[in-house]
């Protein structure tokens, strides 16, 4: 029998599932979407992770090649791999260290399992590493990924090790987050065996409540979910049948739907161009035309080989590599070392957010006041 490869109610879908249970069986109907390039480069860096930590075990690996390999991904695994072995170490000489394990938490969540990046296990500690390649911040606390590893991995050792302190660990290079949460096993295994338990088998049956937020932008559904419809077409109690204005309360809501309103118009315009190309499917008032292109050449070498034959020059352009190629190129740290004094960051134009939003307000200067 065929593994499968993902699981419904998987660990990194896990804060979706157990707050809307009927998610995961809907996101189950949508086909499969087509790799994104962040997801690609997550894959890369993983793989090059196992291989340097398994190098730095005197393990053999072959790592194959990537367009998404270069020198900051290959410093960013060198010191994961340096990490991980650094605490298996600090953990005694019995540690034993699991690389890219598959953790079956079946027993709590319904068909349940996922991959432990680095699992690091002691007479009474459990270590998980998780590797994130990602700029998104992500917080180890009450983090319900990690949570699922660590029953994954106390199943695995249930009958060799008596595991009293979990500690979970976000990896993430790219942004500087390496942070650690600690639970005792008790109450991991009382939250398993009560919350997890009702709400997992009740996402598996597609039961409990949905409710719109921003989070079913980020789902497969995004496109065709009636809740996020019903709450952008609220909108319409402000169609202006009078000569009024709104007011302010009136525009701070429809401000609060903006930045979704635009994201859902978009994943909807998305959605239906590739059901009408790829499954011939025909909206009502809509049909697909051939849409805008732009002239090219049929061969690069044979336009060169033409210009030289009738004595055409300065066919060609030359400029400056964009400022985050050339960083690329060279590496973050001797890019500053070479041009850090010739490089600036102005201050970005202001932008309206809502008051959630973590960064800071600017605060505007009276001038007036000064000369009172």
């Amino acid at each position: 029998m065929e593994t499968k490869k993902h699981a419904l109610l998987s660990a990194s879908s896990s804060h979706k599932w157990l707050n809307h249970g009927p998610i995961a069986l809907l996101e189950a109907m949508v086909p499969e979407e087509e790799s994104s390039e962040a997801a690609e480069q997550g894959t890369a860096a993983h793989a090059m992770a196992e291989h340097f930590l398994k190098l730095k075990l005197n393990q053999a690996s072959v790592l194959e090649d990537s367009i998404y390999h270069d020198e900051d991904m290959e410093r960013y695994c060198q010191d994961y791999a340096n990490f991980v072995v650094e605490h298996k170490e600090s953990l005694g000489e019995n540690t034993l260290l699991f690389i890219e394990q598959r953790l079956d938490f079946s027993p709590y969540v319904p068909e349940g399992f996922g991959t432990g990046d680095a699992v690091l296990i002691s007479d009474k500690i459990l270590h998980l590493i998780d590797f994130k390649y990602g700029r998104y911040y992500v917080n180890p606390e009450n983090n319900t990924q990690l949570l699922l590893y660590a029953l994954g991995a106390l199943n695995l050792v249930d009958s060799i090790y008596d595991i009293e302190e979990v500690r979970m660990t976000i990896y993430q290079p790219r942004i500087g987050n390496v942070s650690t949460w600690t639970m005792d096993t008790g109450p991991i295994l009382e939250w398993a065996n009560g919350e997890l338990k009702v709400k997992a088998m009740q996402a598996y049956k597609g039961e409990g409540n949905l409710e719109y937020g921003d989070w079913l932008g980020m789902t497969k559904i995004k496109a065709i979910s009636k809740d996020r419809a019903k709450h952008h077409l609220e909108l319409r109690k402000y169609q202006l049948r009078e000569a009024h204005l709104l007011n302010d309360e009136e525009m701070a809501e429809v401000l609060s739907h903006v930045d979704d309103l635009v994201r859902w118009g978009k994943d909807v315009k998305e959605f239906a161009q590739k059901q009408a190309v790829e499954n011939d499917k025909h909206y009502p008032g809509f049909k697909l035309v051939e849409g805008r292109s732009s002239r090219r050449y049929v061969n690069v070498k044979s336009v060169e080989q033409r210009a030289a034959e009738q004595g055409i020059q300065d066919i060609y352009q030359h400029s400056l590599l964009p400022l985050t190629k050339l960083e690329s190129k060279l590496g973050k740290e001797k890019f500053h070392d070479i041009f850090g004094d010739l490089i600036t960051k102005p201050l970005g134009e202001p932008t309206l957010v809502s008051e959630s939003d973590g960064r800071p307000e600017i605060v505007k200067h009276d001038v007036n006041a000064d000369f009172k």
